[in-house]
């Protein structure tokens, strides 16, 4: 029969990460998914009056979305890394960056060495 050691049942990680496991349980429970719900509905009353859904919906779904599944994991003990806000944003480098046009006009400024002088 396995011993329990009562070191392991105390160590404090354990018990932070069990407060955050609570804490993110009731925010994806109670918050999350009824602002989910409720985006739903408002996206389906788009795309019934305008025939398409709306791109700013679909930008705050997609930032749903990742942070659903990476509550998700982190409950589920499939990663250790805490979701947002406490999730590093190193993945940011990996996007690619729009590109700057600049765009103006260019004065012709004449070189007075190449003029002539008149005699």
């Amino acid at each position: 029969m396995n011993t329990i050691n009562k070191e392991e049942l105390l160590k404090s990680s354990k018990w932070i990460r069990f407060l955050f496991m609570a804490m993110y349980a009731v925010l994806i429970n109670f918050i999350v998914l009824p602002f989910c719900i409720a985006l739903s509905f408002i996206q389906f009353l788009f795309v019934l009056f305008a025939s398409k859904p709306n791109k700013s919906i679909a930008n705050i779904n997609e930032h749903l979305i990742e942070f659903f599944n990476d509550t998700v994991a982190f409950l589920l003990f499939q990663t250790e890394e805490k979701p947002f806000p406490f999730k590093s944003n190193d993945d940011d480098d990996s996007l690619p960056q729009e590109e700057v046009i600049i765009e103006g006009e260019a004065d012709i400024i004449q070189d007075e060495s190449s003029e002539q002088p008149n005699n």
